[in-house]
């Protein structure tokens, strides 16, 4: 059996959903507290389902400034979803973005909606 019939790969996500990449300007020394909320987030997320359980991707890197910042990439199942967010996920966004600060004229938390080309 080849590895692609093991593992074949992911559906890509359908019409009405809306794909995010996110990145959080975290402030040094919250790093810790930021990827406890996240995960946290994200298994509130989906235990209202939300969201898609793929794609899921979560990134930490440094800026060039020596700043640490998170990447975060997964689908809302609806694309009103986020406009019209549950009080209880208000609560957890309200709690990553105290974790995080403006940076070069962007936001804390700076988000875009990106299409999905390819899944593994």
């Amino acid at each position: 059996m080849t590895a692609l019939a093991q593992n074949p790969p992911a559906k890509l996500p359908g019409p009405g959903t809306e794909t995010i990449h996110s990145v959080a300007h975290v402030k040094q020394g919250m790093e810790a507290r930021y990827a406890e909320v996240s995960a946290q987030a994200w298994a509130l997320y989906r235990k209202l389902d939300l969201v898609l359980e793929r794609p899921h991707v979560v990134l930490r890197g440094v800026d060039a400034a020596g700043l640490p910042y998170f990447v975060e990439i997964f689908t809302w199942k609806s694309a009103d979803i986020p406009d019209h967010a549950p009080p209880e996920v208000l609560a957890i966004w309200k709690q990553l973005e105290d974790a995080c600060e403006k940076r070069a004229g962007r936001p804390g938390i700076d988000f875009s909606e990106v299409t999905a080309v390819a899944v593994d």
